[in-house]
């Protein structure tokens, strides 16, 4: 049976006691049928996790007893994701699927040929809310750590706001002659453990934006001859990133 997981955002310590909010209540008591002495595991965001046994439940809600602390193994590599926001709803499964491949930090940013154009005071709630859609992902696929969802920012401001060292990588239809692959199993980059990676917008990246990104350290590379959709694409430089790297760690040659 699968151990329920539950997100607390506050200091836990073990043998401490702690209360779930009203809809956490809810759902363990209602949905999943959650009774005294059951066990849960708990995460605050910080990378622990901890163990943890219902106590008791009353009208006010649900109490917990924490009962042992327990370490998450560290990252292998460290991701920052560099989204331009696309239209409609897209972001929402971006952000999810970013989290449950690894990504530590996404940084939404208009690009030139961005569709969305959004008013200033709308641009706060938009980040809160991909914040909740990150703790939500976590919870489900069992990360201890919670992505971080930057401010939205323009492409200039994006590219100082990347981590200062990693391998710079920015996809670009146009690109023909470096494939991400190739990049990827360069004995240069052989003991890399951080990566920047940008995707564009709908209409692509323009070569102004691509020329002020490679003037800020990013390698263009291309993702194949097709050209992919903006959610695609986010996910195909992530899983094969995260192939590419296992690979390499493991020696295969596949």
């Amino acid at each position: 049976m699968t151990i329920p997981r539950i997100y607390l955002p506050h200091t836990i310590e073990t043998g401490s006691l702690c209360k779930v909010t009203a809809d956490q209540a809810r759902y363990l008591s209602t949905i999943l049928r959650m009774k005294q002495g059951d066990p849960l595991r708990i995460f605050n965001g910080t990378g622990w996790e901890y163990k943890a046994l219902i106590r008791r439940q009353t009208a006010e809600g649900i109490e917990l007893t924490i009962t042992e602390q327990v370490a998450a193994p560290a990252p292998e590599i460290h991701i920052t994701l560099c989204q331009a926001i696309p239209k409609a709803e897209k972001m929402d499964g971006i952000i999810r699927h970013a989290t449950e491949l690894g990504v530590e930090r996404i940084i939404p940013f208009f690009a030139a040929r961005s569709i969305p154009h959004w008013a200033s005071e709308r641009l706060p709630r938009k980040q809160q809310r991909w914040q909740k859609i990150a703790v939500e992902a976590s919870r489900q696929c069992g990360r201890s750590d919670i992505p971080a969802i930057g401010e939205i920012a323009t492409f200039a401001r994006m590219l100082r706001a990347v981590p200062e060292s990693g391998l710079r990588l920015i996809p670009w239809e146009e690109e023909t002659t470096t494939g991400i692959s190739a990049v990827l199993r360069d004995p240069a980059w052989s003991r890399m453990k951080g990566f920047i990676l940008v995707i564009g917008p709908e209409g692509g990246f323009s070569a102004e934006e691509i020329e002020l990104a490679r003037r800020a350290g990013f390698l263009s590379v291309s993702l194949g001859k097709r050209v992919l959709r903006v959610e695609t694409a986010s996910l195909a430089l992530l899983a094969i990133l995260q192939y590419e790297i296992g690979a390499r760690e493991t020696g295969s040659t596949a």
